[in-house]
């Protein structure tokens, strides 16, 4: 008997046990009635596998008893019959089973999606009748902790193109009290221009030294050559890159401290500075040169600091401070843009905070690492591996810095 065969018999089967058994059983809870219909329905489906002509050699051997989770929280206990060949698999069973699978994947992707636990179970109690416990998502969830632990302890490629480091801030209860704590996230370009996440890890704190140990547990996974890291101005950042990749070029976030200037300019000069501020890092076109751009710069401060912000950028003067916030202009113009800041990495970001926010808090540090690695592998999948970073060809190992 053919799949499809078996399938519509067993959905005649099922109209006709319902009602028999809801004719003749109305005094059965819930729960009974279920088992009742269940065991009944799969009795009847090996009755028609023992007719047909695959069952005609087999026969009965009684059943096994089988716990079968409902949407709620109780557990069913179900008889169900065997035969003596061991060929017979109700089809019902399979059903179930699909139907299962089927409520647990649409339960994770809601959870992935930003719904609280408590969203996910009343939306599965309007469209199903029925609510799914907090707990069910929550260990729903949990099954990718194992394979986020396979996936942090997998050796790396010894060679990256360029490395982007970041850390965005969400709650974690410690103890008894709830603290905001840095998720730390790095993602590099390999050699065949696609994007790759390589490491999460979540801190109480960010800091260079938090930084430096991260660096130390890729190049224990098997990195051995970065061309380029970027990462935000954080303080003595370079000074980790320099023990741990000291062939690497670092460029700091240009964007970032364009924020940390323009957070305290005045307002009326807020669109004044912010303009002469972007010019001084329109590095973009063939023709530029770090030179250029340091007498920009100049210019740019001996300006403003006659209108009262001499203190403010008087850092930017500073060649050892400000070298690596050009960097950038080193590299073949097609990648400029893409090099000289970490706003590759801020859409993922975005998309971390939209779920991350509607949680609230998390109770263990492992809950959110799963959480975010489920988020960022549906990125990754969509994005980064789909479509490679194809101006990163203008970035040949050993070349990195030559002019196009």
């Amino acid at each position: 008997m053919t799949k499809q065969r078996r399938e519509q018999q067993v959905e005649k089967m099922i109209y006709a046990g319902l009602n028999n058994i809801f004719q003749s059983q109305s005094d059965l809870s819930l729960d009974k009635f279920a088992i009742t219909v269940l065991e009944g329905l799969m009795l009847l489906e090996r009755e028609e596998y023992l007719k047909g002509q695959e069952g005609r050699a087999d026969s009965g051997n009684g059943s096994y008893l089988r716990n079968f989770k409902s949407l709620r929280t109780n557990s069913l206990c179900i008889s169900v019959p065997r035969s003596r060949t061991g060929k017979f698999k109700p089809m019902l069973l399979e059903l179930i089973n699909a139907q299962r699978e089927q409520i647990n994947e649409l339960s994770l992707l809601l959870y992935r999606k930003g719904l609280s636990t408590r969203d996910v179970s009343d939306v599965m109690k309007e469209f199903f009748g029925e609510s799914i416990s907090r707990n069910t998502v929550n260990n729903l969830a949990s099954s990718f902790c194992e394979i986020r632990k396979k996936w942090d302890a997998r050796p790396l490629d010894a060679y990256y193109k360029a490395v982007y480091c970041d850390a965005l801030y969400t709650s974690v209860k410690r103890g008894n009290s709830y603290t905001k704590e840095a998720v730390h996230i790095i993602y590099g370009v390999k050699d065949d221009n696609t994007r790759e996440l390589l490491l999460l890890e979540v801190n109480p704190t960010e800091s260079s030294k938090v930084w430096g140990e991260y660096f130390d547990k890729l190049s224990k996974r098997g990195v051995e050559q970065i061309d380029l890291i970027v990462a935000d101005g954080i303080s003595h950042f370079e000074e980790e890159v320099k023990i741990y990749f000291p062939e690497a070029d670092f460029q700091k976030c240009v964007v970032h401290l364009q924020r940390r200037l323009l957070n305290k300019v005045r307002p009326r000069d807020k669109n004044a500075f912010s303009y002469d501020l972007k010019e001084v890092f329109d590095n973009f076109s063939s023709e530029s040169t770090q030179e250029k751009a340091l007498e920009k710069l100049r210019k740019f401060v001996q300006k403003w600091s006659k209108l009262g912000y001499a203190t403010l950028l008087s850092k930017l003067l500073d060649e050892d401070y400000i070298q690596h916030y050009l960097t950038y202009i080193r590299y073949p113009v097609q990648v400029r843009r893409m090099v000289y800041t970490t706003n590759s990495i801020e859409n993922l970001n975005r998309q971390i905070r939209k779920v991350t926010k509607t949680k609230v808090t998390f109770d263990q540090e492992g809950n959110l690492l799963d959480l975010i690695f489920m988020i960022i592998k549906d990125f990754e999948a969509n994005n980064w591996q789909v479509y490679p970073v194809n101006n990163f060809q203008y970035l040949i190992k050993g070349k990195l810095k030559t002019h196009n």
